[in-house]
């Protein structure tokens, strides 16, 4: 373990995962601590695009919950009574569903879309490479997906717990690159290995519903034993 932290920039000391059960759509959510992190593009990272953000760093000051993993079929039917996915299967990622489709379905669970800097600290896991493993461990990529989706934590977690922040499917974030832009985060299934970086970003309108699109919800209501906000 220790070997293999020091290998991708992990924190040895990292603090059990507080989960929760959401009543509602049947998920398991995480506890994300408070904290401070490197955000953008990797030290190091040679591959970093113009459009990912330049690296800075970003203290968190607030807690949040986070989906341990994507939104499943199951909890999207659940939720919302509809399935508009693609490739069908309860255990697969919900997918073709639009920033406002995200964003809706969120708000019936009792969540909310996470931010980018939200979601690129939990996606990191305290790692400070660009991927939080090897990738064939970890991600579904054009490099072994067979070109579709798969079931929802069939790779290797991050230190956080959190389950395909990299490859399966984009999942749309709250934050805007402009008034009708909207990003998502992770790469997916069909990204060719060097786009599955926690820096990588794609944009695309509210209404966009690709076969590679998903969601991931967050929540801010703290678990009775975290620690206080600093802000």
């Amino acid at each position: 373990m220790c070997r293999l932290a020091a290998l991708f920039g992990l924190s040895v000391a990292l603090l059990a995962a507080e989960t929760k059960v959401n009543p509602r759509d049947g998920l398991i959510y995480i506890w994300i601590a408070p904290g401070t992190f490197s955000y953008g593009c990797s030290r190091g990272d040679i591959e970093c695009f113009d459009w990912e953000p330049a690296a800075r760093t970003i203290t968190l000051g607030r807690g949040f919950w986070i989906g341990q993993t994507e939104v499943t079929q199951r909890a999207y039917e659940r939720v919302m009574d509809t399935n508009p996915s693609r490739y069908k299967g309860a255990d697969l990622p919900v997918e073709q569903v639009g920033w406002d489709d995200a964003r809706a379905y969120c708000r019936a669970a009792g969540m909310r879309l996470p931010t980018e800097i939200e979601w690129e600290y939990a996606a990191r896991g305290g790692s400070s490479s660009p991927r939080y493993g090897m990738l064939a461990s970890i991600a579904w990529s054009d490099a072994d997906s067979g070109d579709v989706t798969h079931p929802v934590a069939t790779k290797s977690p991050n230190a956080y717990g959190l389950y395909d922040t990299l490859g399966n499917v984009w999942e749309w974030v709250e934050d805007a690159r402009s008034p009708t832009q909207k990003y998502l985060r992770g790469s997916a299934f069909v990204s060719i290995p060097r786009d599955l970086r926690v820096s990588n970003r794609l944009w695309a309108t509210p209404d966009t519903r690709h076969r590679d699109m998903g969601i991931r919800c967050a929540g801010d209501t703290p678990p009775t034993s975290a620690p206080a906000s600093t802000k």
